[in-house]
């Protein structure tokens, strides 16, 4: 017994034992918290590099620089600041810019403002360009409406038919986009109608003077503004434009001359037309029209008044003409007068001879009227 008993015993403890081993091996082990990781500091990026100034050629600026101030000049010399002056301000504020920075060596604010201020500048100058052909063939259009109202169309055909023939190559021009080259063919086609007008002018007043025998009055400016006169018929012979503009001038002054001429000998009639129609007034008041004719009168004194005022003024053919109107009314009142006058004479020498013959005729009749004799 006492051995069976043994082994069950030892079979027991074996249990046991495993049982609390496999018990000890299902715990989890007990383990330290793992310390919190201190937070990390972000690096520091460095702070990126301004790219740096591209630098710009010398040459390049002073091509730039040469370029904007030659179209500076030309929109001038073009005057747009005439044709287009607000647009004009506006471009030279950018070509000042652009100088400035080039001034302070500040290359690529140079180069930008002065290629700001070069693609202004051809800009401006395109636009001003149609737009001074556009009032170059207005000029030439205005000038020959002047110079058809004068006559010179007909009067002047050499001159004008040439300002037709240049206006109508200057304005194909124009049609076909070619604005800048048309402007010098507008510009010469209003200086021949110009010619021809003035040509036709001066020779009115040249014709004027000879008719009415003016010259005499002042030989001295008709001698110069005939001189002047030929001499521009020399200047159109010789087809330089130069000469031609220089023809106008002595047209200017052919002109100015012969209306002194013209001046004067107006003038001196109306002077001469004031004495005779003086002498009218003079002799229609010996006579007392202004009491005879006394109507009659005043007309003929309210226009020698008309006269006076008109030379008074410088109006010399007015003036002639009211006096030479005057002068001829005053006639009217002396001869109206003078038919009054003689007419009142008769009368009264038909009352005396009327009352001497009743006289006659009475004493005849009455005996006691003849004188008694001795």
């Amino acid at each position: 017994m006492i051995q069976v008993k043994k082994p069950l015993n030892t079979i027991l403890l074996a249990v046991a034992t495993l049982a609390i081993l496999v018990s000890c091996a299902s715990k989890p082990k007990a383990t330290a918290p793992e310390p919190t990781p201190a937070p990390v500091a972000a690096p520091v990026q460095p702070t990126p590099a301004a790219p740096a100034v591209q630098a710009v050629d010398q040459s390049e600026l002073d091509k730039l620089l040469s370029e904007a101030q030659d179209l500076k000049k030309r929109a001038y010399d073009l005057k747009l600041f005439e044709v287009l002056p607000d647009d004009y301000k506006t471009v030279n504020a950018l070509f000042d810019k652009g100088k400035k920075a080039y001034d302070d060596k500040d290359g690529p604010a140079a180069k930008e403002g002065l290629g700001a201020a070069i693609a202004a500048y051809k800009d401006l100058i395109s636009r001003g360009i149609d737009e001074i052909a556009a009032a170059k063939r207005k000029d030439a259009e205005d000038m020959k409406v002047t110079a058809v109202k004068a006559g010179a169309d007909s009067e002047q055909p050499e001159r004008f038919g040439a300002g037709d023939e240049v206006f109508a190559a200057a304005d194909a021009l124009l049609q076909g986009k070619k604005a800048e080259e048309s402007i010098g063919g507008f510009e010469r086609s209003r200086l021949y109608y110009e010619l021809a007008w003035k040509r036709s002018v001066a020779s009115g007043l040249r014709g004027e003077i000879e008719e009415k025998d003016f010259a005499k009055w002042d030989s001295g400016n008709y001698q110069l503004a005939d001189t002047k006169y030929q001499a521009e018929d020399g200047f159109w012979s010789s087809e330089k434009p130069e000469d031609r503009v220089t023809g106008a001038d002595a047209l200017d002054e052919a002109i100015l001359r012969f209306n002194l001429v013209i001046q004067k000998g107006r003038e001196m009639v109306a002077g001469a037309v004031k004495e005779t129609t003086d002498g009218s007034k003079q002799r229609a008041e010996v006579i007392k029209a202004n009491v005879a004719v006394k109507d009659m009168y005043e007309t003929a004194l309210d226009l020698y008044n008309e006269g006076s005022s008109q030379l008074a003024a410088k109006e010399y053919e007015s003036a002639a003409e009211a006096f030479d109107r005057s002068g001829k009314a005053f006639d009217e009142a002396y001869e109206a007068a003078a038919e009054k006058r003689s007419a009142a004479s008769a009368a009264m020498k038909d009352a005396d001879e009327a009352t001497a013959e009743s006289q006659r005729k009475a004493e005849e009749a009455d005996p006691l009227l003849q004188p008694s004799s001795l």
